[in-house]
């Protein structure tokens, strides 16, 4: 069956949300997901990144990335702590052990969701758990260059509905959002709002009514603050 993707950018995980009555997205968040879509998430290194880890008996491992990488979720323990391990084809771990061999090991990135917290990781190819493994906590230079992305499928025809805040036209003063009917004879239908009537509801394609508090630059990107009166349905 043909499928559809829908890609949602890196958002970096050290900009903590305030808690506000309205929630709050930034352009490719997707607002609303509902039905029977699949949802990857992976972690991203965004640019050239060199980091190192204490290794055995006073030695250190060194991690090299030579540009963009992604992270694929390899294991999710009991307390909700992930790890995402980066393809060997990727990375370059080296050691300052002499008579080393670092070729049977793997590195990658562990994720705290309680504080939000990233730590890198050694250990030998195709192990889990923590029993053999060295591990090193990021230092703050290296977060601004993590990120999370989320991959988002669903397959044509099937009972899915997902509403994504693409972004802002400065030319015509409209916010933009897009909305994907896996079932729906337009699968994907554009919605346009003018800055100038919000605060406001509007009527989504689908059946949706979503107020709209406000549209407001934060750093050079246009956030909105929004919720649902009434969410679109699933059929």
């Amino acid at each position: 069956m043909k499928n559809f993707l829908l890609l949602l950018t890196a958002i970096m995980i050290f900009a903590a949300s305030p808690l506000y009555a309205f929630e709050k997205a930034v352009p490719m968040d997707f607002i609303f997901k509902g039905g029977d879509y699949k949802e990857r998430i992976t972690m991203v290194i965004d640019a050239p990144l060199s980091a190192r880890v204490a290794g055995p008996d006073g030695s250190h491992f060194y991690i090299d990335f030579a540009g963009r990488s992604e992270l694929q979720n390899t294991e999710t323990d009991d307390n909700g702590i992930e790890t995402y391990s980066a393809d060997p084809n990727t990375v370059t771990i080296r050691s300052s052990a002499a008579e080393a061999t670092v070729g049977n090991l793997t590195a990658g990135l562990i994720y705290e969701p309680v504080t939000s917290s990233l730590a890198w990781f050694i250990r030998p190819a195709g192990a889990e758990g923590t029993e053999q493994m060295w591990t090193e906590e990021l230092s703050e230079s290296e977060y601004q260059f993590i990120g999370f992305q989320t991959t988002i499928t669903a397959d044509v025809g099937t009972n899915a509905v997902l509403v994504q805040y693409t972004g802002y036209l400065p030319e015509s003063n409209e916010i933009v959002l897009e909305v994907t009917d896996a079932d729906g004879a337009e699968i994907l239908t554009r919605k346009l709002i003018r800055v100038d009537d919000i605060p406001g509801y509007f009527q989504i394609p689908g059946g949706g009514i979503l107020a709209i508090e406000s549209a407001e630059d934060s750093d050079g990107i246009r956030v909105i603050s929004y919720e649902w009166v009434k969410g679109p349905p699933l059929w």
